[in-house]
């Protein structure tokens, strides 16, 4: 008997470690009752970063950055925030020596990390324009790897940290010889592309980048509109949306919302609504419908003065003043306790080859506008004017 019971009790332990280690690794320890922090990867190190460009900088560049994790922080006591680096890799267009200072575009990844057919495949096309390209990485520097779990990833980089990244890799670019520092823009893949979005709120261009013009366009590509930033006043950058409407993860409902808020604020908007596109089109998988968790039915939203997190208009879940990064990411991540009726789950990913065509089409003629010569915008809009006509202008 006594050996009976030591079994079991040895039988319980293991399946009860077993589960805390589940619970540890892949969602962070949230829901564990002795947890208050998420075990943030520790911050890796780099020299040589960059402040200052030469005309011979290109590839990988490093450079200073900041990790206030909350809005909250950005918005009242960005000062204060964690120092850390941000990395990136510039392409030049081969003729750059001929073409003499050009425009570029900065790119944001998603929260799945890197996708070398995305990122890199639309570097080529603004090369081809004749636009320099940044492919922005918000995660190798705050020291993801391949081990970490999707949640693991998602919370070691907020959307404000990818914004402030984003910020000061424009004004790093902006020192460089072959590129024209009023003729930036910002483009950016669902986590990314909402992202994209956050960088045309004009207190947060005042913070980051006070003496900088600014980003010049935003492209936005399936970045979800369930979360704004509680103000509608705009940098009035020129800004494109470009969605499936068979994206569970993208509610047009509520982007509806948010795109009329943009171009009232004086924001010229276009949107660009894909029949029969799900998420991440470019992506070479298989296109189905994955079991990836998206927010449905609920806004999310931040209190204009203090910039306290808010859900449905109510604050919720949110670190101390004084938390560190870690306390930060499980306050975050709380969420999935506080309202798990907006977590879903499901939506459709995948290589769709008539959507990817589109959407380069709309992105070709919006960039061409807005940061190249009159001569380019004919080429480009001659060359993708029957795609171009399903663009739907909001402003």
């Amino acid at each position: 008997m006594k050996k009976w019971l030591i079994g079991t009790l040895g039988v319980a332990a293991t399946i009860i470690g077993a589960g805390i280690y589940h619970v540890e690794t892949e969602y962070a320890g949230i829901g564990l009752p002795w947890n208050d922090r998420v075990d943030l990867p520790v911050l890796p190190h780099y020299d040589n970063l960059k402040q200052q460009l030469s005309a011979s900088d290109h590839g990988e560049l490093y450079f200073a950055s900041k990790s206030p994790y909350d809005f909250s922080v950005l918005l009242n006591n960005f000062e204060q925030a964690p120092v850390t680096t941000g990395m990136g890799t510039l392409f030049l267009p081969d003729n750059i020596e001929q073409l003499g200072a050009v425009p570029a575009m900065i790119i944001i990844h998603g929260s799945g990390g890197l996708k070398p057919e995305r990122e890199n495949g639309y570097a080529k096309l603004f090369n081809e324009l004749g636009i320099a390209a940044f492919v922005l990485d918000y995660y190798q520097p705050r020291g993801v790897t391949s081990d970490h779990s999707y949640l693991q990833k998602t919370l070691t980089a907020s959307e404000t940290d990818i914004v402030v990244d984003a910020y000061a890799a424009l004004k790093l670019l902006s020192t460089h010889p072959y590129i024209q520092a009023d003729k930036i823009g910002v483009t950016g893949y669902s986590y990314g592309g909402m992202a994209t979005r956050y960088t045309m709120d004009a207190r947060v261009k005042n913070i980051l980048a006070p003496e900088h013009p600014g980003f010049a366009l935003h492209a936005d590509f399936y970045g979800p509109c369930h979360q704004t930033l509680g103000s509608n006043e705009t940098t009035q950058a020129p800004y494109l949306a470009v969605f499936g409407d068979s994206d569970n993860s993208v509610n047009p409902a509520a982007c509806k919302i948010v795109h009329k808020a943009l171009a009232d604020a004086g924001s010229d908007v276009e949107v660009l609504m894909l029949a029969g596109a799900g998420h991440a089109w470019e992506n070479v998988i298989e296109r189905k419908e994955y079991d990836f968790p998206y927010i449905k039915n609920c806004s999310f939203n931040f209190q204009p003065e203090t910039g306290l997190p808010m859900i449905n208009g109510k604050v919720t879940s949110y670190a101390d003043e004084n938390a560190d990064r870690g306390q930060r990411a499980y306050a975050r991540a709380k969420v999935m306790m506080d309202a798990p009726e907006c977590i879903g789950k499901g939506y459709i990913v995948g290589q769709d080859d008539n959507a990817d065509r589109q959407a380069k089409t709309a992105l070709t003629a919006f960039v061409s506008r807005h940061l190249l010569s009159e001569q380019t915008v004919k080429t480009a809009e001659t060359n993708g004017n029957s795609e171009a006509d399903n663009t739907e202008a909001t402003n």
